[in-house]
């Protein structure tokens, strides 16, 4: 996954001649941020540049996605050293080229909304593509699956709900503000502004479906192999009448041709 941050134009409000050049070349400067949960942030490259670095970066990574699975966002950016930093409309504004941090804490932000969309995608489609099972059961009382369809079914699930929580830890506030508090505030608009808090709400709540489906998956499994095992009670009990009628049988039959010799 990766996050584009462009420079398309710069805003410098009255500035001397002299300052816009070195202005000017300070923007030229590109940075980018890795981090661990797999999304790079990008600063000031041009395309060709980040598939480049991203090419380079392919022998360190670990369950690699496929392209179709790659999320992306892009914003714009530009210098204002008469505002504070923010991001407004998808583009941000930053008071000078030099500050790292303030590109290091709303490259957290961008980056745990870039994570977070790929869960909410993986999420949708695994809904999409188990919402006819609870369909099925209440339409026929039960469903033509087999009981390894029904655990892989139920695997996956577990797995996705496992995965889920784990982007949950991705999108706690990252350790820098502890030491840099002074950021936190600027981290936690940034956050505003992508409605992480409100899209955490709602990726728990589809959660909840996927638990509630998987709960009932493992009953109806269950009930199955219930009724599996009382059909092999009931067929050894009747064998074992069966036995019984035979050995009464050939007993009487037995003693009825003794009387008789």
């Amino acid at each position: 996954m990766t996050t584009s941050l462009y420079t398309p134009y710069t805003f410098h409000p009255l500035p001397p001649p002299s300052v816009h050049k070195n202005t000017v070349k300070t923007l030229l400067l590109p940075e980018m941020f890795l981090f661990d949960y797999g999304v790079v942030v990008f600063w000031g490259m041009t395309l060709e540049e980040e598939l480049r670095i991203l090419k380079e970066l392919g022998p360190f990574e670990e369950e690699k996605l496929e392209m179709n699975d790659v999320e992306t966002e892009e914003f714009r950016y530009y210098y204002n050293e008469y505002h504070q930093p923010r991001i407004y409309n998808d583009i941000i504004t930053l008071r000078h080229p030099s500050n790292y941090l303030v590109k290091l804490t709303i490259s957290h932000a961008i980056a745990q909304s870039v994570k977070m969309t790929l869960f909410e995608r993986l999420i949708d489609d695994t809904i999409n593509d188990t919402k006819y099972i609870p369909q099925v059961m209440a339409e026929n009382g039960t469903i033509q699956m087999s009981r390894t369809a029904i655990t892989k079914k139920i695997g996956q699930l577990f797995i996705m709900r496992i995965n889920v929580n784990l982007v949950s830890n991705i999108l706690d506030t990252p350790e820098i503000f502890w030491s840099e508090p002074a950021l936190e505030p600027l981290y936690s608009a940034i956050r505003s502004y992508l409605e992480i808090s409100q899209r955490v709400e709602l990726l728990n709540q589809r959660v909840e479906v996927i638990s509630d489906l998987l709960e009932m998956l493992k009953d109806h499994l269950n009930s199955s192999h219930g009724e599996h095992l009382e059909w092999i009670v009931i067929w050894l009990i009747a064998m074992e009448i069966l036995v019984a009628v035979i050995t009464t049988s050939l007993d009487a039959y037995h003693l009825y041709s003794n009387k008789e010799v």
